[in-house]
């Protein structure tokens, strides 16, 4: 399901940062790694350092267990790794994020940026915050608004592979205008959360669901920080509608303001058969 990783490479990243995320893929059953990296210095000498110090890279993964390669490029950085992701058939692509000034991206925009709202496959996005360097996933935390994106997301949460102890399911939404009204929202979604929980019970040692409201991406920054969770997982849906736009927006804001790892799905995502139980 997710056992071959596009990841991109800057050969910025502060390399303890960068291997324990290549460590940390191991959660989802990552077997085969495609380091990929887009060149902005063009002369030969630029290529041999590049070529030299991806070599370390795939070295140090490849003790690690994995199988690797190496990609170097030339172009718009966004657009050429996903074009190498197609090509070599990944299941997802790999970030190792690292936070930009505010007026900076304002102004210029990131690549990491760029390539998340670009991706239209399953896009991780390495962040565990201070002081968190293990490789484990403890916990994990799923806001869901049981529309486009959990029949695209479910499988992942479920399968063997996707290994963590405890899930949090979330649901935000609005309260409704009237008492009477709010109690069926509310009975509506309780009811949602507990079959996604049934249906997840299997494969985590505990599923907790959550229901408030609020602001979407306020509401699971602020969750996944009171949770202290690991990895939080959202749906991006291009499908038309405004909880359809929040939600793809939501996607693109949350690992500038999360405090763990994100992993997005594309709601439109088809997932491959691998022959893995889920």
């Amino acid at each position: 399901m997710l056992k071959r990783a596009a990841v991109k490479v800057n050969l910025d990243e502060p390399r303890k940062k960068f291997m324990e995320m290549i460590a940390f893929l191991e959660n989802y059953g990552t077997t085969e790694i495609h380091l990929i990296h887009v060149r902005t210095d063009t002369s030969y000498r630029g290529k041999e350092g590049a070529e030299s110090r991806l070599g370390k890279l795939r070295d140090a993964a490849e003790a690690l267990g994995y199988s690797v390669k190496i990609h170097i490029r030339t172009g718009s950085p966004a657009l050429t790794i996903m074009e190498v992701a197609h090509s070599v058939e990944a299941d997802f692509v790999a970030i190792c994020w690292s936070a930009k000034a505010l007026l900076r991206q304002a102004l210029l925009g990131s690549d990491d940026s760029d390539l998340i709202r670009m991706s239209n496959l399953p896009t991780f996005i390495y962040n565990p915050g201070l002081f968190k360097s293990s490789k484990d996933l403890g916990s994990v935390l799923y806001a869901t608004d049981f529309k486009f994106t959990d029949a695209a997301v479910m499988p992942y949460l479920i399968n063997s592979r996707f290994s963590a102890h405890t899930l949090y399911l979330l649901h935000v939404g609005e309260r409704a205008p009237d008492p009477v009204t709010e109690e069926k929202r509310k009975e509506r979604i309780v009811d949602n959360l507990e079959r996604l929980a049934t249906e997840c019970s299997h494969a985590y040692d505990n599923v907790e669901t959550i229901e408030t409201i609020g602001m979407i991406r306020r509401r699971i920054v602020q969750i996944a920080k009171n949770k202290k969770v690991d990895l939080v997982v959202v749906g991006k849906s291009e499908k038309p509608g405004t909880m359809s736009r929040m939600l793809g927006s939501t996607a693109e804001v949350l690992p500038h303001k999360a405090p763990c790892s994100v992993f997005i799905i594309p709601g439109y995502c088809s997932l491959a058969a691998d022959g893995e139980e889920a």
